[in-house]
């Protein structure tokens, strides 16, 4: 951030401490009461920030963080909002609009302005005064020809462990540019049997684990984890997967179709445990697996790069290290399943 926007963000976030009233704001989405564990919502300027993720996911919104260039992004029904902390300039599907109160940090949580986001994302906002209550309707349209639909019964499947979901990369994830928790989204693809009971357009959510720059003879990486599926209707479920190959030397399909992680490259045989990009080779990055289960970072990292060079040499031959990590959209990578998840939508 530039030293204006540092000082703006300084001195919103102490209005922000000044102004918050004795009387808690609440908030509710569909009649449904939104539960805030930290920060809650504050009024700046005459206007109700919240934390970045509560609100907007409870109304089927996909929300992403970029740490490096503390810029916000929410997606719903193909809008995309875009804000940077400290400025009051947003973005609604690349359209510029000025806001009165800009997103600013306030006791270490990301807080975002929630009518203007609401409404961008073509949900109706209310303010019921005598409450202190904020009320988000998404069943009723407003300019996106949204239509309410009735409530359907769930669908339910258990995928096991080792179970292979194969992804396709939504956003561009680069070693130089991204930091480490930035949040991404890769799109389901729907390959077997089981997972054409997935709706079209599901997607799983992750974060990057670890990221590293090239430096002199050791790689640029970039360490993947997925943490959540996000289903259309707006439904999540928390999942543990680990990033894998869908080449065949890594996987391959059982008996009912299923893609699942063969035995060198599963949790339980000790080797391959976790999967990585390095800048390795002609393409923008090459999977290596390391023999272990944690993030590559610190100690783990040192450790791990003369590991993961032997290994492309015995794969590729003469390793050529290239500047960076550049996963483009559209990149197909496996979501192993670390654990046994029962998925509803």
């Amino acid at each position: 951030m530039t030293s204006s926007i540092k000082v703006a963000v300084a001195a919103l976030s102490l209005a922000a401490a000044a102004l918050s009233g004795a009387q808690q704001i609440k908030v509710q989405v569909d009649g449904t009461p939104v539960y805030f564990a930290n920060t809650q919502p504050q009024y700046v300027n005459g206007r109700v920030l919240v934390p970045l993720r509560g609100v907007f996911e409870q109304m089927g919104a996909n929300v992403f963080w970029n740490q490096q260039s503390h810029i916000v992004t929410a997606t719903r029904a193909g809008t995309d909002v875009e804000l940077t902390i400290g400025n009051r300039t947003a973005t609604i599907n690349g359209s510029p609009v000025t806001l009165d109160v800009p997103a600013l940090v306030v006791g270490g949580s990301t807080m975002v302005p929630i009518r203007f986001v609401s409404e961008a994302l073509g949900a109706q906002v209310g303010w019921l005064a005598a409450d202190n209550l904020v009320t988000i309707n998404t069943t009723t349209a407003i300019d996106t020809g949204i239509i309410a639909t009735p409530p359907q019964r769930l669908r339910r499947i258990l995928i096991r462990e080792d179970q292979v979901i194969p992804v396709s990369l939504d956003h561009t994830l680069n070693s130089d540019d991204n930091a480490k928790g930035d949040t991404f989204t890769a799109t389901v693809i729907r390959d077997s049997d089981v997972l054409a009971d997935i709706p079209q357009g599901t997607k799983i959510e992750g974060h990057i684990a670890a990221v590293h720059s090239r430096r002199n003879n050791n790689p640029a990486i970039l360490d993947l984890s997925f943490d959540r599926i996000l289903f259309p209707n707006g439904r999540t479920v928390k999942i543990d997967g680990s990033l894998i190959s869908l080449n065949d030397r890594y996987v391959s399909r059982n008996s009912n179709g299923v893609l699942v992680a063969r035995n060198n490259a599963s949790v339980s045989s000790g080797t391959d445990q976790r999967m990585i990009y390095a800048g390795y080779g002609a393409g923008a990055g090459l999977l290596v697996g390391v023999l272990t289960k944690r993030p590559l970072e610190g100690t783990i990292l040192g450790g791990a790069l003369g590991y993961i060079l032997g290994q492309v040499k015995k794969d590729q031959g003469q390793a050529k290290l290239t500047d960076e990590v550049m996963l483009a959209p559209g990149t197909k990578m496996g979501v192993r399943v670390d654990h046994d998840i029962a998925v509803s939508w």
